[in-house]
């Protein structure tokens, strides 16, 4: 079988579709559509690394057991020095009416201590050592330091102002303590530094011994000390068998891509740094009048030498050291509507930030002296401040590059540290720099320097693609790694269906899978404000008499604002009333899209339809000339603020080498990400023989193409009508052939040409011949795409008597499940479990959050009669601002008491809240809310109906799995137990159920902004299970697109409840009764 595979590659979704190729390999039939969706590999709140809370847990854990670790320590030096036995230290702290430990910590310094205070004094600073930095260039700049950094130094100039001698006695008597001692939440303003409270403990120890202390002896201190104030070295991290022991970061620096053997250098290597330098300096063209050319030799020599003097370089310095004017804009910039000055200061042009901030460090010894410094040693420094945290660490691994110890203290003071590593060892880069100074581009210079640039030789084609390569490393971002993997999965799926290899794949990335977190928002919220725009615009259009407004009719009105109403040609007016007349106004390709393929408002003027049949398929600047041409320059640089556009309308000719670069920048994806996914396939992929020889099996499509095609060919895309448009856009991707193209550049040339609108035709001047539409990609690719798109295509065409041998299936959209068993136990706070048998649990809540109920009571306030005073004092507060629990307590609120003065501060009161399962913590003396439900277990019981029991993280702590099925709205005692002989399976997030109901089931629609109904209505219906809740016993469900939901679906009573596997390609089979795992 001759066939194509079409890709739409996004961070939560690969639409895929295959198509048949005739004998000139071009598409002509569908074949098959769907839709694999799966998660962003990311916290979706935030973008943060879905292993942080892993990782800060492992963490807090570590710090915890090595606190454990030390206190065990002082201890056992306690009871190794007779200060106490272990029965008095138990019985220490059992005491209520124990001294204020900060008063005994001042009182040291002035009398001489009691065996049981010193005790006490010497456990406490154990618990409050003070902050320590690694680094001592983290000491240098607020800005650079941090909230913890800040905070030491703001309490150490403190307690230096106002004469206190040490941190205890600061603690003890200034104000700003006087609250509370230690941070709270988010607030480090109480963080003192280790330094002062090592000097607090060694004058403690001296002041004991002056008043006659015999047991704090010099040899106790030095014990003390060294226990108190041991930290393990960052680098080395945790001890064996630990698998995070060592030095991590070099365990995990990879390979160079060209010397084998050679590790990869860091981006801040001076070599890694001044090749990226040269390379970016050999991209760089600048436009002059539309006239596109690189720098000369001369130019580049100008800018490195700028560069090196230059700490922040910019566009904008590089002009005035070129001397450009403003004719000159440089092709890699996007000025827009801005200023040219506004964007060359903002665009950065700084690649040597590192190298800079070690030679700004050694200036402060000579000026200039990093010139005395050879590239191997710089190279080292990039290095040592990229792979190691600690000074010493950094200091010896530097030793082997004769640093004098005075520019070491300095480096270390002054640099920070760096991160990162490029793809190529500094042995690689070194061999390379020479082709890039004279002013090769990369691939260029890699060869004449020996290596394979391209470097996929010698790979091993293989009929399904490999899991794992070495070239994966290149990707650093989760999130394109799991789209890579799940695109991995279809297409692997795609061939094993087929039984053999695909003739080509296209493939189409989303433009957000170059971006991160903020950019993809930014994204985003700038399609939202542009879909509220063309809202805006719509109305006005129907304002204009057009009832219903289109797509061209908005670009239209957009356009005519941008040019104050005149036809940029002519420089007359178009008439408003006039603009959506049919004939009377035309939207023109600036450049041709024959030529150009570019699509964008940069390359689009609406002109009088007159003007755009005589400029035909030239530029502006070829159909006008003498004093028009002049007049139209004088109007283009007057009225367009558009940089991009004034270029494309004052541009001159085009050159041969413009056709070229037209097509690789408007026709491929030259995303990094794009670029891997290219190689990826081509590298290891087999594919069938094709009938045309072409060489060329992988492309990769400009999305800005595939918008074209799928407007022309009047496919709309409404992402609010479910997940299938994702299949649509892999359809338009494995039709955007080498013979489409031609076809639509022949069509659009031949339009501009001889253009005359005879009703969507066009036809030629001479001979009157009728041109086809737009071409398609094959006849009747519309209705065989709509009916693909139908929910049972089969009976529709039954229903025309239009038979077919295939079996055509409906587009079933596949969904990743969610397995992971893995994760925090509970909730991190922890509540009394005094009401825990009656489903219920109790916590502080502040004043502004308390609110009355429908009673006139304060909601849920726990044993209100314990002091009915304040009780009562908290409802008047309330009553008296109108139940705004804000504004009643936006002053402090004292405790009202007995003689009528004023109590202390009331923050917060307790308060009941309705759980129906917690996890007992701390030995049963706390509650816990559970963390992630792992997953439900669906048992059945005959004559009663279904049950679930729902499965957390926590219960992979237990011996035996739940046994008890939710009730609704009953605390968990009152839930019914189940038997195993009733279990028939268990559902994860994501799987997918067949649900049958006794009575008609109601589907509400997800996006009230869709073209689709509000409500769809069945007896059954496939879909994928999402989460359940136990409160009040029922489960959430999507149907296959995510186009309908029940929000709350009770499945006691349902008429049949069954559970199927899906491939990634959307098939499912029904599965039949399951054993109840545990959980691994």
């Amino acid at each position: 079988m001759n066939y194509k595979i079409g890709l739409d590659i996004g961070i939560t979704s690969v639409g895929w579709a295959t198509v048949n190729l005739d004998s000139n390999d071009e598409p002509y039939k569908i074949i098959d559509m769907g839709v694999r969706i799966f998660d962003a590999a990311e916290n979706p709140k935030d973008g943060a690394s879905l292993a942080l809370p892993r990782r800060e847990a492992r963490g807090a854990r570590r710090r915890i057991r090595r606190k454990k670790h030390r206190l065990d320590r002082i201890r056992a030096l306690i009871f190794s020095k007779d200060l106490l036995t272990e029965d008095q230290f138990n019985n220490l702290f059992g005491h209520k009416k124990l001294k204020d430990i900060y008063e005994i910590r001042v009182e040291a310094l002035d009398r001489l201590l009691n065996q049981d205070e010193i005790t006490r004094l010497l456990i406490h600073l154990a618990q409050r050592r003070g902050f320590k930095s690694n680094r001592k260039s983290e000491k240098l700049a607020e800005e650079e330091s941090g909230k913890l950094l800040k905070a030491v130094e703001i309490n150490k100039k403190l307690m230096l102002e106002k004469g206190y001698r040490t941190v205890g006695e600061m603690l003890l008597k200034d104000p700003k303590f006087a609250d509370h001692k230690r941070n709270k939440s988010d607030d480090y303003s109480h963080t003192v530094g280790r330094d002062l409270v090592l000097e607090e403990v060694q004058m403690i120890f001296d002041c004991q011994r002056k008043y006659g202390s015999e047991i704090l002896n010099d040899e106790f201190e030095s014990k003390y000390v060294e226990i108190l104030f041991t930290q393990r070295s960052f680098d080395n991290g945790p001890g064996l068998p630990s698998p995070y022991s060592g030095d991590q970061i070099e365990k995990m620096i990879g390979m160079c891509r060209f010397e084998k053997k050679e590790k990869r250098a860091p981006k801040a290597a001076f070599s890694a740094e001044y090749a990226n330098l040269l390379q970016n300096i050999n991209n760089i063209r600048v436009n002059i009048n539309g006239e596109s050319r690189f720098l000369t030799g001369e130019e580049r020599r100008a800018i490195k030498e700028l560069a090196f003097k230059s700490p922040a370089l910019t566009y904008a310095k590089i002009r005035k050291e070129l001397k450009f004017t403003e004719s000159v804009l440089f092709s890699t910039l996007n000025y827009g509507n801005k200023s040219i000055n506004d964007v060359e200061k903002s665009a950065k042009f700084d690649y040597l930030k590192n190298y800079h901030k070690v030679r700004v460090a050694l200036d402060k010894i000579e000026k200039n002296r990093i010139c005395d410094y050879s590239i191997e040693a710089l190279n080292g420094i990039g290095y040592a401040f990229t792979v190691y945290k600690t000074d010493q660490k950094i200091a010896d691994y530097l030793n082997d590059f004769n640093i004098s110890r005075k520019d070491l203290e300095v480096l270390l003071l002054h640099v920070g540290g760096f991160s990162k590593f490029a793809n190529l060892s500094t042995k690689a880069l070194d061999k390379i720099i020479p082709f890039l100074e004279q002013g090769f581009k990369y691939n260029v210079a890699c060869e004449k320097a020996d290596y394979n640039f391209k470097g996929h030789d010698g790979k091993e084609k293989q009929l399904l693609l490999p899991a794992e390569i070495d070239e994966i490393t290149e990707v650093t971002s989760p999130v394109v790694r799991r789209a890579i993997a799940q695109t991995r999965k279809v297409i692997n799926s795609i061939i094993r269906q087929y039984g053999e290899s695909p003739t080509f794949i296209g493939i189409e990335l989303a433009r957000e899978m170059a971006k991160d977190f903020s950019d993809r928002n930014r994204i985003e919220k700038e399609m939202k404000e542009n879909q509220a725009q063309n809202e805006r615009i719509k109305q006005e259009i129907s304002d204009q008499g057009v009832l219903y407004p289109s797509g061209i009719d908005i670009v239209k009105l957009k356009l005519w604002k941008q040019q104050d109403g005149i036809c940029p040609y002519s420089l007359k007016e178009i008439q408003i009333d006039r603009l959506f007349e049919v004939g009377y106004a035309d939207i023109d390709h600036i450049i041709p899209y024959s030529i150009s393929f570019n699509d964008s408002y940069a390359n689009k003027v609406v002109v009088l339809a007159s003007e755009n049949r005589q400029k035909g398929n030239r530029l502006p600047l070829h159909y006008l000339k003498g004093d028009k041409a002049d007049k139209f320059k004088v109007w283009v640089n007057n009225t367009i603020r558009d940089k991009n556009k004034k270029m494309n309308f004052l541009k001159e000719d085009i050159t041969e080498e413009d056709r070229k670069r037209f097509k690789e920048r408007n026709l491929n994806d030259t995303k990094h990400v794009s670029r891997f996914m290219y190689n990826y396939l081509n590298d290891y992929l087999l594919f069938a023989e094709n009938n045309t020889g072409k060489k060329k099996k992988v492309t990769a499509v400009n999305g800005a193409v595939t918008s074209y095609l799928r407007k022309r060919w009047g496919i709309s895309k409404v992402r609010e009508d479910g997940d299938l448009h994702h299949a649509v856009d892999a359809l338009v991707v494995a039709c955007t052939s080498d013979g489409m193209i031609q076809k639509v550049s022949r069509h659009c040339d031949y339009k501009e040409k001889r253009y005359v609108q005879l009703d969507e035709h066009v036809v030629d001047k001479k001979t009157g011949e009728i041109i086809e539409k737009f071409p398609m990609p094959w006849e009747g690719f519309r209705n065989e795409l709509d009916i693909r798109l139908m929910d049972d295509p089969m009976k529709f065409l039954n229903s025309i008597g239009e038979f077919t041998e295939d079996n055509i299936k409906p587009i079933f959209v596949s969904r990743m499940p969610k397995r992971k068993i893995t994760g925090a136990a509970h909730k991190e706070t922890i509540f009394s479990p005094k009401l825990k048998d009656e489903g219920l649990i109790l916590l502080k809540r502040p004043l502004e959050k308390l609110k009355l109920d429908k009673d006139g009571e304060i909601e849920n306030y726990y044993n209100p009669n314990s002091d009915r005073k304040l009780y009562q004092e908290l409802k008047e507060q309330l009553v008296k601002y109108n139940n705004d629990g804000k504004k009643a307590f936006s002053e402090p609120f004292y405790k009202p008491t007995k003689n009528g003065e004023k109590g202390p501060v009331v923050k917060k009161v307790k308060v009941y809240e309705k759980a129906s399962l917690t996890v007992d913590v701390h030995d049963g003396k706390g509650v816990a809310y559970n963390d992630s439900m792992i997953r439900i277990d669906i048992f059945h019981v005959e004559g009663e109906g279904y049950y679930f029991i729902p499965i957390y993280i926590a219960d992979r702590m237990k011996k035996e799995l739940p046994s008890k099925a939710v009730v609704a709205h009953k605390p968990y005692k009152e839930w019914k137990e189940m038997n195993d002989k009733d279990f028939i399976f268990s559902l994860y997030p994501n799987d997918l159920i067949r649900i049958e109901g006794k009575k008609e089931l109601k589907l509400s629609a997800i996006s009230i902004k869709g073209t689709l109904s509000k409500e769809y209505i069945c007896k059954e219906i496939h879909a994928y299970y999402v989460k359940s809740g136990i409160n009040s016993g029922v489960i959430t469900i999507i149907n296959h697109d995510n186009t309908y939901t029940i929000q709350s679906l009770g499945i006691k009573t349902l008429k049949t409840l069954e559970k199927y596997q899906v491939d990634p390609l959307g098939n499912h089979y029904k599965v039949g009764k399951e054993k109840r795992m545990p959980l691994k």
